[in-house]
């Protein structure tokens, strides 16, 4: 069982008494908690791994060294962290990251875009302005070949969704809310 928000708040709380850059900019997600925190890619509590499917751009003969893999093409976290994180945060150019860690805490699932409740980012910053960045993110991720889009979005059971993430109500073209009018864009 994860532990409460409310634990987590008061755990960042103390690490974090000032609040932090976080803006969207050209694909990127730019959170200046991470170098701090490194929650997201240290060591997971959760015994299945988070898996994190890297664009053709992206994939290369020494991924091993970079990431633990799931597969030739898809990075993952799990109770062993993620190779690339150092005591500053990632090693990785931005370029060679995968896409979940450039979004991150915003995470590309199947129905759509959700936030990460545990994240500091997202226990500090207004809910308005995630749905700022949010929106700046799926007209990002749009302009990705579809098929690189539909295989980007991770499968997590509804269980765990409900559980750890916050549903911004953002559906993507390959999302079956798309068609579904009692989940339409946000608008605002």
């Amino acid at each position: 069982m994860q532990k409460s928000s409310w634990h987590y708040w008061q755990q960042w709380r103390q690490r974090f008494p000032l609040q932090r850059d976080v803006h969207f900019d050209q694909g990127i997600l730019s959170n200046e908690y991470c170098r701090d925190c490194r929650y997201c890619c240290g060591p997971q509590d959760c015994a299945t791994p988070f898996p994190m499917k890297l664009l053709p751009s992206q994939q290369h003969a020494h991924l091993d060294r970079d990431f633990f893999l799931l597969a030739p093409d898809t990075a993952c976290l799990d109770d062993r962290g993620c190779k690339s994180c150092g005591p500053e945060g990632c090693l990785l150019p931005r370029q060679r990251r995968p896409v979940a860690c450039s979004l991150f805490p915003l995470v590309l699932l199947e129905t759509g875009l959700y936030l990460y409740k545990i994240c500091p980012a997202v226990l500090f910053l207004p809910l308005d302005r995630w749905l700022v960045m949010a929106r700046e993110a799926v007209d990002w991720l749009v302009t990705l070949a579809p098929e690189d889009l539909k295989q980007l979005a991770i499968h997590i059971p509804e269980a765990t969704v409900r559980e750890r993430f916050i549903d911004l109500e953002l559906p993507l073209p390959f999302s079956p809310r798309m068609t579904d009018t009692a989940h339409q864009p946000v608008q605002g």
